[in-house]
């Protein structure tokens, strides 16, 4: 199945780290001309050094919590003509802790890349991907996406925003050629939890068995080559996602803060 990459362009954000340059072997493995995006310039060339495929990777440079850069983005791919046969909307950024004690430039990064960048991108890829009669946009999300999340709360906001989008999009575009898989894991083996990002080492979310970013990418495709419109990633997720609609919301409330709230918030 992987084997319909073979010559397609394919679009990662967040690509020099993780999930997006899981993706990024993965397409190039499999014959895809790959576009990697990352906002720091040095990781970005090292990680592109690790990919191995028939083309080597092209490079563009973009912090994409900023809308001036995200345009400037596009209009690259734009002069280049590099129109994606496929969109890897993975960049994302997480913020933990008391909402209200936290530091409203990052939270307000953090929702910037995590829902207008990815909105901004899968509009101008979905409007180009219509035009040809063919495509497909892949979402990261996660599995709190469904349920509000005390001590994560705004960045499980963003991710309840990239799902209703994604589904959305995918009624809109099914008749056109266009798929659009949105996809939901639960903790991954990543640096996302480290302090400088998400910051959930010491929460108790953090001791349930993470998947692997190969995992997550590899299933995230296929998906999307099979044309499905979610996936939940692992068991884990799959828990997570079908309790919800279920389970009483004050005890939800109580049952996600303890999982998410962490040494971090004591003081």
């Amino acid at each position: 199945m992987l084997d319909q990459l073979n010559g397609q362009i394919v679009l990662i954000t967040g690509a020099s780290t993780g999930i997006g340059l899981e993706f990024t072997k993965i397409a190039a493995q499999y014959g895809a001309r790959t576009l990697m995006i990352a906002r720091d310039a040095d990781r970005l060339e090292q990680s592109a050094r690790t990919i191995v495929g028939t083309h080597a990777p092209r490079l563009f440079v973009a912090d994409l919590s900023n809308p001036s850069e995200v345009e400037e983005l596009i209009a690259k791919l734009d002069s280049a003509g590099l129109a994606p046969d496929m969109l890897i909307n993975n960049a994302g950024a997480g913020a933990s802790g008391d909402f209200a004690g936290d530091k409203w430039p990052k939270l307000d990064a953090m929702m910037r890349l995590n829902m207008n960048a990815l909105a901004r991108l899968s509009h101008w890829a979905a409007g180009r991907m219509v035009k040809k009669g063919r495509g497909a946009i892949i979402n990261l999300s996660a599995a709190v996406a469904t349920r509000p999340t005390p001590y994560f709360g705004a960045y499980a906001a963003t991710k309840a925003f990239v799902t209703s989008l994604s589904q959305a999009m995918s009624a809109e575009l099914k008749d056109k050629g266009v798929s659009v898989t949105v996809v939901h894991p639960p903790a991954v083996k990543t640096s996302f939890a480290d302090a400088n990002k998400a910051d959930l080492h010491s929460t108790l979310v953090m001791k349930f068995p993470a998947v692997s970013a190969t995992y997550v990418a590899r299933a995230a495709l296929k998906a999307a080559l099979s044309g499905r419109r979610s996936i939940m990633v692992g068991p884990i997720a799959a828990v997570i996602m079908a309790t919800a609609p279920i389970m009483p919301r004050s005890l939800d409330l109580a049952f996600m803060g303890l999982l998410f709230r962490g040494k971090r918030t004591s003081s």
